[in-house]
């Protein structure tokens, strides 16, 4: 036995005995650890205390007989076969089969201690092994059940074939083919689910698939359903068993006849709020900038509302984290039905929601935020019994021809909001732009001269984040951050100061191109010095769609001997929503230079998995919004769940970002999250000094 701790429990009126079994095995190695009863009673309390390797009952006992003994151990330890040994005080005195009748695994006798020494470690080796694969067998059986019940709920049609018969069908496969129960499908042939002109396509894939030479590409057939109509399909094979007989998984992908429908329903999934059903954060930023545009372009008025909901922790603490939710639910149904026809309502932060209102000056938006507040303060939400009420404080930052860029105007509205609740609740406070502040063409000039001057000078650098494992990879991973060196003051520019306007500007592709070459610079030099390094970077939107990225990023692949893999490249989901042919392309062009593909920001849309169909994809980033509250958040918890159990089960690989201490990283661990990054683990400097090794320790 590997173990060498035994656990017995003797049945002896004599403590004599208890105490030569004990030295005998000490003696051999074994620290073993006894209890000595007389009756049913004390060896049920035993039992209790400490769960029993083995028992020995000394034949002969008064106050409970072999059989009674057995019949204690059997109920004590729910039935599981604890071994118990017949032991005579003299040699033959009883038989074996005698005691075995009564429940004994054998006879041995205190005369023979070598013999019931070697009876003690065959027994406790056979309970142990029994017990390792008890526990298999249920870890198993949950793992079973498990992936029965994804298969059951899964959105793809999945059937299990054997011999050419269908054997299992979930819920999507029947409606793909327009049946009701499974038992339709019993003994019918999946051929038959084949249309006649592909048929023998059919066989030669599955033929190919059995004997191995089956390629990793799907192949798109002709299928008909039971009424004889046709559809397209992609098919898929994999191997799979059903109660250990080998079988075939078949997934069918019914194809999209309409890309751009499916980018449509892709991207209005992507642009919502998972709690409230309101537009998200992200959507919120991309409508602020396209206000800021149509203002410029125009001439017209708008404004950007951020409305905080006051004691919102007290009411939390009061109603617990699903209560809060629910009350954040009516908050946001309450707003919804406050809002205008052209009004943009989306969830900012955990506690916090944005209006972009258009087309209404100074006067009337004022008029707008005041009615909002009173909707607000006069909204009673019963919430588990419960009445509650609240009042709110709003922030306001006008929007004009004028206006700076997204972040400007965000940081307005949120300086307006703080100012607003620093003088209590329920207030409305208005940004007033000071003298001097530039306007949003102004900006976009300076911007302009100054990146075209970064370009020119060299006035960019790098900085790097990693990326680590929480099981033990302990490869270089690391995210390419870039800043701009204003040359004037000579202090870095963060990135999104300078990173959107430069993407409006014409001047992202540019800039982009720049981080790249510097990157693989670097990562020579790193392979040089006997180091293997995979480098994140960032593409824009202008990147995305540009046509000579690949072959440009081929030609210095090969030219300075990359290895594969170790360039990752990050595209945002809403981008990638937006431009879905593209992603796709990029990611099946990247794939086969060995570059991978990050999809960032991932998992805000109420089917983000969708997009994962689409999209080859290495990685997957979730959304930032995920570590917000992480610990006191079951919503996030069970979102993140999610993301981390589907893309295991893809193939992805998943990395959550913005991690901010470590309850939350252990939490994450536990979710089986791949990677993780954040300020709270190291922020982005310009050494590439992390140890990963750290979180193996």
């Amino acid at each position: 036995m590997e173990d060498k701790t035994i656990n017995l429990i003797i049945l002896d009126d004599s403590f004599d005995t208890e105490e030569k079994i004990v030295s005998t095995l000490r003696t051999q190695g074994y620290a073993a650890h006894s209890s000595r009863v007389e009756d049913d009673e004390d060896l049920l309390s035993a039992i209790k205390d400490k769960a029993p390797d083995i028992v020995i009952y000394t034949n002969g006992m008064e106050l409970i007989s072999l059989d009674e003994t057995r019949r204690c151990i059997d109920q004590a330890m729910n039935k599981a076969p604890v071994p118990l040994i017949a032991v005579d005080r003299e040699a033959n005195a009883s038989s074996v089969v005698d005691a075995m009748h009564k429940g004994a695994s054998d006879l041995s006798s205190y005369d023979n201690m070598g013999h019931l020494m070697l009876v003690i470690k065959r027994e406790v080796t056979a309970y142990r092994n029994w017990l390792k694969t008890f526990k298999l067998q249920t870890a198993l059986d949950e793992s079973e059940k498990r992936c029965a019940s994804l298969l059951d709920s899964s959105r793809d049609a999945i059937a299990y074939v054997h011999e050419g018969m269908h054997i299992y069908s979930n819920a999507s496969y029947l409606e793909l083919f327009g049946l009701q129960e499974s038992d339709e499908l019993e003994g019918m042939p999946i051929l038959d689910m084949v249309a006649q002109s592909d048929r023998d396509s059919f066989k030669a894939s599955l033929r190919d698939f059995m004997s191995g030479k089956a390629s990793d590409e799907s192949e798109t057939l002709k299928l008909v359903k039971p009424d004889g109509s046709e559809f397209d399909g992609k098919i898929e094979f994999s191997p799979a068993s059903i109660d250990g007989e080998p079988c075939v998984q078949i997934i069918i992908r019914q194809q999209t006849a309409d890309l751009k429908e499916l980018e449509r329903k892709l991207k209005l999934l992507s642009q919502k709020d998972q709690l409230t059903g309101l537009f998200n954060r992200q959507y919120c930023l991309e409508q602020l900038e396209n206000t800021i545009v149509e203002c410029e372009q125009n001439d017209s008025q708008a404004a950007l509302l951020e409305i905080q909901i006051d004691n919102f922790d007290n009411i939390k603490n009061q109603l617990g984290v699903f209560g809060a939710d629910k009350f954040l639910i009516e908050i946001a149904n309450t707003l919804n039905d406050a809002t205008e026809g052209n009004d943009v309502l989306s969830r900012y932060m955990y506690s916090s929601f944005t209006i972009i209102i258009k087309d209404k000056d100074e006067a009337a938006v004022g008029a707008y935020a005041k009615n909002i507040q009173k909707i607000i303060n006069d909204m009673v939400a019963t919430i588990d019994d419960k009445d509650i009420n609240t009042t709110c404080c709003i922030g306001i930052a006008m929007i004009d021809k004028n206006s700076p860029d997204c972040n400007e105007i965000l940081a307005r509205a949120e300086k307006a909001m703080q100012e607003a609740t620093e003088q209590g609740n329920g207030q409305i406070k208005l940004y007033i732009p000071q003298k001097g502040e530039l306007t949003r063409h102004e900006v976009e000039t300076k911007f302009k001269e100054q990146l075209t001057a970064a370009l020119k000078d060299d006035k960019f650098v790098l900085h790097y984040q990693p990326i680590v494992s929480l099981h033990g990879d302990t490869e270089e991973r690391y995210e390419v951050f870039v800043r701009m060196i204003d040359q004037e003051s000579g202090e870095l520019i963060m990135p999104q100061n300078f990173l959107p306007a430069a993407e409006r500007i014409g001047m992202s592709i540019a800039v982009d191109r720049w981080v790249l070459y510097k990157t693989i610079t670097v990562l020579t030099e790193r392979i040089k010095a006997g180091k293997k390094t995979h480098f994140f970077l960032k593409l824009s939107a202008s990147s995305l769609k540009d046509e000579t990225l690949i072959d440009w990023l081929a030609f210095q692949i090969k030219e300075k001997g990359i290895p594969a893999n170790s360039l990752i490249f990050v595209v945002k989901e809403n981008i990638a929503v937006t431009n879905l042919k593209q992603s796709k392309d990029l990611a099946g062009k990247l794939r086969k230079i060995n570059c991978g593909f990050v999809l960032d920001d991932f998992g805000t849309g109420t089917n983000p998995f969708q997009l994962l169909q689409h999209i080859d994809v290495d990685y997957v980033r979730m959304e930032r919004s995920f570590m917000e509250n992480l610990s006191e958040s079951p919503q996030n918890q069970e979102a993140i769940q999610k993301i981390a159990e589907r893309t295991a089960e893809m193939g992805k690989l998943s990395i959550a970002q913005f991690v901010p201490d470590a309850t939350s990283l252990s939490i994450l661990w536990s979710m089986g999250v791949n990677f993780i990054q954040g300020y709270f683990l190291h922020e982005p400097t310009a050494e590439l000094n992390y140890d990963f090794t750290e979180m193996t320790g």
